[in-house]
């Protein structure tokens, strides 16, 4: 999963977890950072989207960042600013998301997510030259030893972590419109 795609997912998710949480956004007067719906989603984030992030730098870490930079020179500074992109990403979709049911805008923060869920799909194709081949930066440079996409460790662990991380979202969301309907 490139870095974009993973940050398009983060906002999406992010928002979609307020939306399933809108009763208790609506209704409750503790501060965002007490709501179970952000605690259930800061979870989500901490478990599944941080470590996809991380699996992804570390492994793919070129390809990861659509071989513009070359992750060799800095790793840890680019490890870091993955994580904080995917983080802050997450946060902003759920911020944006508590903004738009405080404003009882369900329809929108709906097209919106789903808007932002069309563009994540849309990277795929839109920078395919790139992500259709898997090696290191000097490798995609240079234009040698670099391996097909669909019979690379990251298509096959790409689709795992795609099916856990849906599979988490579908859970997480589930969980977060059960138990604030109950409170409320």
């Amino acid at each position: 999963m490139p870095l974009l795609f993973l940050m398009l997912i983060s906002t999406a998710t992010g928002a979609l977890s307020a939306y399933a949480g809108r009763d208790e956004i609506r209704h409750s007067a503790d501060p965002i950072w007490r709501m179970e719906a952000f605690l259930a989603y800061s979870l989500f984030v901490a478990l599944v989207l941080v470590p996809t992030a991380v699996y992804f730098y570390v492994f793919h870490g070129d390809w990861f960042l659509f071989y513009s930079i070359e992750t060799g020179r800095a790793p840890w500074f680019w490890g870091l600013v993955a994580v904080f992109v995917v983080l802050g990403a997450g946060s902003m979709g759920f911020l944006l998301g508590v903004a738009l049911c405080r404003a009882a805008r369900d329809t929108l923060l709906r097209r919106l997510s789903g808007g932002i869920l069309v563009a994540a799909l849309a990277v795929w194709p839109s920078i395919w030259p790139r992500l259709s081949v898997v090696g290191s930066y000097r490798q995609f440079t240079r234009d040698y030893g670099l391996i097909a996409f669909f019979s690379s460790p990251a298509f096959y662990s790409g689709l795992i972590t795609g099916l856990v991380l849906l599979a988490a979202f579908v859970w997480l969301v589930f969980r977060i419109d059960r138990q604030t309907r109950d409170r409320s």
